[in-house]
């Protein structure tokens, strides 16, 4: 029998991501892509994970004058990493390329807030940028934060991972230069190398909060990007709103079509594991 706390919540939760839709996104609603008003891949020239579509975005941005910080996730020490303000652009350039560990971006977001910040942008994975949202929600100053979504099947533990590559790659995840997932695989590159393994293989390190969330493709964003449904060198971008209208419009970037239906795919897997996630929560034992 299903818990009854269980369908509190998740009748509270639509009703809660309705409104979100309703304030903040623009254009028609689809069953796995979310609310959306255009849909393209693009490559820029800045060198980036894949097409270097968040960081040109960023660029841009801080160029005409639309943020004037951004809370980006910054590699540190060996491999693990933490939310930093950027306020230029060598300062975001110094932030590029994905981490794939679970960072608190919105910890600085309500800093920033406070220091009454009036144009912020954040980057982040799906529940960020659903918390990101329902702190602008009760904003009572003109602050205006633009959210840049990361598609996100799961995170992280940094120290988990670092020992399932040791194990599975016999590389050392301190030293990797660059981590990248791409068609069900988690690549690095070392010392001009490539070495990877299955996703489905790094499951022990993954949050296990991360097996009750269903948003793939961070529907709650202004500008969704991620590396699935486009072609190897590009980032599939989803605009969400006139916010992210402003962000893509004249993007320096060469654009190419979606497919559509790849990234609809991973969508209602994550969707369909949420749910087996809850039903498990909530079954006898």
């Amino acid at each position: 029998m299903p818990d009854i706390h269980t369908e509190k919540y998740q009748t509270y939760k639509a009703d809660d991501e309705a409104k979100i839709e309703q304030e903040f996104l623009k254009g028609t609603k689809d069953q796995d892509l979310g609310v959306y008003c255009d849909l393209f891949s693009a490559k820029s020239i800045i060198e980036g994970q894949d097409g270097g579509v968040v960081t040109t975005l960023l660029v841009k941005g801080f160029e005409e004058g639309t943020f004037d910080a951004a809370i980006v996730v910054r590699r540190m020490e060996g491999y693990s990493a933490e939310a930093v303000v950027a306020e230029n652009i060598n300062e975001v350039l110094a932030a590029k390329g994905t981490k794939y560990l679970k960072v608190n971006v919105t910890k600085k977001l309500r800093e920033l807030i406070s220091q009454g910040k009036k144009r912020i942008a954040i980057v982040c994975t799906p529940c960020e940028a659903k918390t990101a949202r329902k702190i602008q929600q009760t904003l009572k100053t003109d602050c205006q934060i633009t959210i840049i979504g990361l598609f996100c099947f799961e995170a992280f533990d940094a120290a988990k991972l670092k020992e399932e590559i040791t194990m599975r790659l016999g590389v050392d995840l301190d030293k990797v230069e660059k981590a990248q997932v791409r068609q069900g695989k988690f690549m690095v590159h070392v010392d001009g190398k490539e070495y990877g393994c299955r996703i489905k293989d790094l499951d022990g390190a993954a949050e296990k909060a991360c097996g009750f969330c269903g948003d793939f493709t961070s529907q709650f964003a202004d500008v969704s990007v991620g590396s699935v449904g486009c072609k190897q060198g590009y980032s599939t971008v989803i605009v969400r709103s006139k916010a992210g209208e402003k962000l893509v419009e004249n993007l320096d970037a060469a654009k190419e079509t979606v497919d559509k239906q790849e990234v609809a795919r991973l969508a209602k897997f994550k969707k369909e594991r949420a749910k087996k996630s809850f039903l498990a929560l909530n079954s006898p034992r």
